[in-house]
């Protein structure tokens, strides 16, 4: 039966999210790898690169795109999750001055390279195989779209974890591996080790690797499994750098090593974790095969002063931000970005998490560490959502018996981020929403359909 885009869509927003199985009685992506063979291995058209982690992975995606476009290549992106709509995961890019919307695969073309993949699907799968998950069918659509893009690079970041993830089956030029914390912990571990095994399972015999973990232990599985496969590891914590100014607009900064070095980098984003995210991405695009490096400062400076991640530090209005930080490790720099740029000056924060995060965590380091004037609790439009009353309660918890900070709940998101915005507009206070991707797509969505044109 054929089907429109939209059903398209809704029959793959309700297949699994993940196998039940993995024993050993079967490998890692069989399924996907059987699929991949009947489409004529789509995925290995284009020269690939493949990033891991547990923050930062997008954005590090988006730099070595910028990077690449401006040194004349065309490149494909992967990533997860979307905000608003399930295009976002895959674009091609050409130019830097193309509008986001037109870099996303098109309706049409998402719908035609679902039914090929549907009609190769159906030619493979057989009961003694697992089940192609909702990951899997994004990922195969995304490599069945670059194929016929006559693409140079196609960047794809893994979706959970890496070595058991679907995007493993790729054989890249070189890997990376970003911040590494803990996150997803009923599935990939509860230590760094554990979760550091499971991103270094991305690396490839005398494949290179980038890493920026910012964790030493971290850092030190990694390095013995590159050693293992020899695979040239080079550590980004060893490239030098200096911030020389922060503000709303970015942050200036400078880095290098031996091998190159770069003045007055304006990155354009005031999340003090892209910075990490940008060496990452200049020591990766250094070190890619068949690139002529060093990178001209030139295309660097480009390159960071065109990057844009949405739901990262974005600035819709000049008192109101969003922030995708979902787990402590990214709650930690979201904090310290709203300190450098706020200092001691109250704010308000809109706040919603998913159940299958350390919350208590995350909330406890928020209060600890900012002046919190109005706190607006609400619950995301997920099956994984937590009560707002219940952090709410937290939040009162956290604050202590001295508490003078304003705290509402409301399940209601639509209610909630609606008090929020006209209260901090009434008051010209900076108003952060933080908590969930989740939160952040719910949130831009709104704004843009009732908020931007000033409709209330």
């Amino acid at each position: 039966m054929s089907m429109t885009y939209s059903q398209a869509v809704d029959y793959i927003i309700n297949v699994p999210r993940f196998n039940k199985y993995i024993d050993g009685n079967h490998k890692a992506n069989v399924t996907l790898l059987a699929l991949m063979d009947k489409l004529d291995n789509p995925h290995l058209k284009a020269k690939t690169i493949h990033v891991a982690g547990t923050n930062g992975k997008g954005s590090t995606v988006q730099l070595v795109k910028n990077i690449l476009v401006e040194a004349g290549y065309k490149v494909g992106c992967f990533v997860s999750p979307h905000l608003i709509k399930i295009n976002e995961r895959i674009s091609v890019w050409d130019s830097l001055e193309t509008p986001l919307q037109n870099t996303y695969i098109s309706d049409d073309d998402f719908l035609e390279a679902f039914n090929k993949v549907e009609k190769a699907y159906e030619s493979v799968k057989v009961d003694s195989l697992p089940s192609l998950t909702f990951f899997e069918y994004v990922f195969a659509i995304a490599a069945v779209y670059f194929a016929t893009k006559e693409l140079d690079y196609c960047i794809y970041e893994t979706g959970l974890g890496g070595r058991l993830d679907a995007t493993n089956i790729l054989k890249p030029e070189i890997t990376a591996i970003t911040s590494i914390g803990l996150d997803h912990v009923k599935l990939l571990g509860d230590t760094i080790d554990a979760i550091a095994a499971e991103k270094a399972g991305i690396i490839k015999p005398c494949v290179p690797i980038v890493y920026n973990t910012g964790n030493e232990q971290a850092d030190k599985v990694i390095e013995k499994q590159a050693k293992g496969v020899s695979a040239p590891a080079y550590n980004v914590a060893k490239t030098d750098y200096i911030t020389n100014d922060f503000a709303f607009s970015g942050i200036d900064f400078s880095c290098g090593n031996s091998y190159y070095r770069y003045q007055n980098i304006k990155l354009s984003s005031p999340g003090v974790y892209q910075l990490h995210n940008a060496l990452t991405a200049i020591e990766l695009c250094n070190n890619l095969p068949g690139v002529e490096s060093p990178i001209s400062e030139n295309i660097i400076k480009t390159a960071c002063g065109k990057f844009y991640w949405q739901g990262r530090m974005e600035k819709l209005e000049e008192s109101l931000v969003l922030d995708g930080a979902h787990n402590l490790d990214a709650i930690i720099p979201f904090t310290k970005s709203v300190k450098s740029l706020c200092g001691d000056k109250p704010i308000n924060i809109l706040f919603a998490v998913a159940d299958d995060k350390n919350y208590r965590d995350m909330i406890e380091y928020l209060c600890n560490n900012l002046e919190l004037d109005s706190i607006y609790v609400t619950s995301i439009q997920s099956d994984r959502r937590v009560s707002s009353k219940e952090v709410a309660e937290i939040f009162i918890e956290s604050l202590g018996d001295s508490i003078k900070t304003n705290i509402y709940y409301n399940n209601d998101l639509k209610k909630t981020f609606s008090m929020a915005y006209n209260r901090s507009r009434e008051t010209n206070d900076m108003l952060f929403c933080v908590g969930s991707l989740y939160l952040i797509g719910a949130i831009k969505e709104l704004y843009m359909e009732e908020y931007k044109n000033d409709k209330f």
